[in-house]
């Protein structure tokens, strides 16, 4: 065992720390992107928004990759789909 550990170690622990850091690091971001990507395509008229610029709106429409959104009484504003950071409740 020794032996096996003495000629492979480094390999073995380049291998464990790459698992390690894919465990931690990619499938948490993977599972948010996925989820923010559900959120994206689940919006619909009359949803209550806020966009990553801090801007609040109701959704007026929904297009392929654009939302328009109401933000005042007669101020309409286009977004792109991935500038939409939530849905308020």
């Amino acid at each position: 065992m020794k032996e096996i550990f003495a000629k492979y170690g480094t390999l073995i622990m380049i291998a464990l720390w790459i698992v390690i850091i894919y465990v931690f690091m990619v499938l948490p971001n993977k599972k948010k992107q996925k989820k923010q990507q559900q959120m994206l395509d689940n919006l619909k008229a009359g949803d209550t928004i806020v966009t990553v610029g801090g801007i609040k709106g109701v959704i007026s429409s929904v297009e392929e990759a654009f939302v328009v959104i109401r933000i005042d009484k007669g101020v309409h504003m286009t977004i792109r789909k991935s500038a939409v950071a939530g849905i308020l409740e």
